[in-house]
């Protein structure tokens, strides 16, 4: 069963939102609200304990850059 993604669990710097769970980082440009570029990180790496789906992650990722001011 995936462990379910959840906003805190991300941090959100200037041009990156970043998973601290899996490093999963996305860049993007202020204003865009599409991602420039993602980096897995630890996301490709599968493991029992921490089973986080990458449609999730990106998922929520999504939600918090939707948010952001423009």
């Amino acid at each position: 069963m995936a462990t379910p993604v959840v906003p805190n669990q991300f941090a959100v710097g200037k041009n990156t939102i970043v998973h601290k769970p899996t490093r999963a980082t996305f860049s993007f440009e202020t204003g865009h609200t599409a991602f420039k570029s993602i980096d897995w990180g630890g996301a490709e790496q599968r493991s029992s304990a921490l089973d986080y789906r990458k449609d999730d992650i990106i998922r929520v990722a999504q939600q918090l850059l939707s948010k952001l001011p423009r």
